[in-house]
């Protein structure tokens, strides 16, 4: 039986995901379950283990043009061993970050995994080592690449924010092609450009007292500022869209003077 959105989590999930795509400028969980599983090259695996309790490890992923976890495992490991008598199995992949480790997003992908061979094993391995490129183990003849075919997925982005995700989709989604950027674009802005995120703030999110602003993320959407009325003061959550998908560093260098031009032309 296909995996489903639980009943008693239908109606949580469709007020999250009909607040998320677009109509707000920014991504749908959907999205950020792509983004996130796929920049990180970690996460942990659950299978089914003796007597049927859980058994949680860690393993290195990629994933595949539709968001499918790939992973090479060894015939002597245990979570190979539960695979080989039951192939429903997750895995969840967490965003690197400092401070409340419950404060940072995470996606969990729940379905089978199965072995791949031939043709499908040759192109997903192909992608295993551009992600894993030290994975110097994956010619050992115990070695063998899976595919765990996604049914369901949980999203959790921190505190308060959290839905599930249908397997039709997240395989639809892309991710955010400016995750690679992200930090150097977030670093650029506060440090050449603060000045600016200031204005952002006071003309656009109807923060005319804003003194300072940083900026805290970054994707094809828009961006997210925290903003405070006085220096060191409180701070405040603001998000800012643009005005259509950037989906390269240049397109945001130019979603930005586009921005501060209508700011100081306000």
């Amino acid at each position: 039986m296909t995996h489903v959105v639980p009943e008693h989590q239908r109606a949580e999930a469709q007020r999250t995901l009909a607040a998320t795509p677009g109509v707000r400028g920014e991504p749908s969980d959907a999205e950020r379950s792509r983004t996130l599983i796929g920049a990180v090259r970690t996460g942990s695996l659950a299978t089914i283990g003796e007597g049927g309790f859980p058994f949680g490890s860690l393993v290195s992923h990629a994933v595949d043009g539709q968001g499918r976890p790939l992973l090479l495992l060894s015939d002597l490991a245990e979570h190979t061993r539960n695979l080989a008598a039951d192939p429903r199995a997750s895995l969840m992949a967490t965003e690197a970050g400092a401070g409340d480790p419950l404060a940072l997003a995470r996606v969990t992908v729940i379905g089978r995994v199965g072995e791949l061979a031939g043709d499908e094993r040759a192109a997903a391995l192909e992608i295993y080592q551009a992600t894993q490129p030290g994975a110097f183990y994956a010619g050992f003849a115990d070695f063998r690449l899976y595919r765990l075919e996604v049914e369901s997925v949980r999203y959790v982005g921190g505190f308060g924010r959290m839905s599930w995700v249908d397997a039709a989709s997240y395989a639809a989604a892309e991710p955010d092609p400016l995750r690679p950027h992200a930090e150097r674009i977030i670093a650029h802005m506060n440090d050449d450009h603060a000045d600016a995120l200031v204005l952002f703030c006071r003309k656009f999110a109807d923060r005319p007292g804003t003194a300072q602003a940083r900026m805290v993320g970054v994707d094809r959407y828009g961006f997210a500022v925290l903003a405070a009325d006085e220096p060191d003061g409180q701070e405040t959550a603001v998000r800012l869209p643009f005005d259509e998908p950037t989906d390269t560093p240049d397109s945001v260098r130019k979603a930005m003077i586009e921005l501060l031009r209508r700011a100081r032309a306000a």
